[in-house]
């Protein structure tokens, strides 16, 4: 009966730290500024959440995330600084469920092969009185990701869509956090 409860509670032992380890390995896996964003953001919603495992180290810098979410979509936006607008933006990382649009019906797009065989869209950094963001769409199932980053609008484009599909392959390959 001994040897019996003893290896029950050394089984119980066991998976409490395998599960304690996997939590630590998926947190350790993240951009620090994204470990106290993942479980505000997985709260609010159902949507599969994928989160980049690398960022460029230009995004170093970015410290704040904020997190807005129903149970049909989400989106973490990085800061360099809040409350500055525009100015202390980094990037976002959103997704919708069954969105009403394809990212192949978006204007000024460029498809791009993204891990595991994924069309992404691309639309590298556009400026008029202000600079938009580098973007990326892809499709996974119902669900529409996009990714925005602000790159130097001076970067070749050819230079900024590796960069953003190098973040996107690293959240597609890391899967569902």
């Amino acid at each position: 009966m001994k040897n019996g409860i003893a290896l029950t509670l050394l089984g119980v032992f066991a998976t409490t730290a395998f599960c304690a380890a996997v939590r630590a390995n998926v947190e350790k896996s993240l951009p620090d500024v994204f470990v106290s964003a993942l479980s505000d953001v997985k709260a609010k919603t159902k949507v599969p959440v994928l989160l980049p495992s690398e960022l460029p180290a230009s995004f170093n810098d970015a410290k704040h995330a904020t997190v807005k979410g129903t149970a049909d979509d989400y989106a973490v936006s990085l800061y360099y600084e809040l409350d500055a607008g525009d100015a202390g933006f980094a990037a976002s990382f959103g997704a919708k469920d069954n969105p009403r649009f394809s990212p192949r019906e978006l204007g000024s797009v460029r498809k791009v092969e993204l891990a595991n065989g994924i069309a992404g869209f691309f639309r590298p950094v556009t400026c008029g009185g202000s600079c938009a963001p580098a973007n990326l769409w892809w499709e996974q199932g119902a669900v529409l990701y996009q990714i925005q980053m602000k790159l130097d609008s001076t970067l070749r484009e050819k230079d900024q869509q590796r960069i953003i599909i190098a973040v996107a392959n690293s959240a597609i390959l890391a899967g569902p956090r």
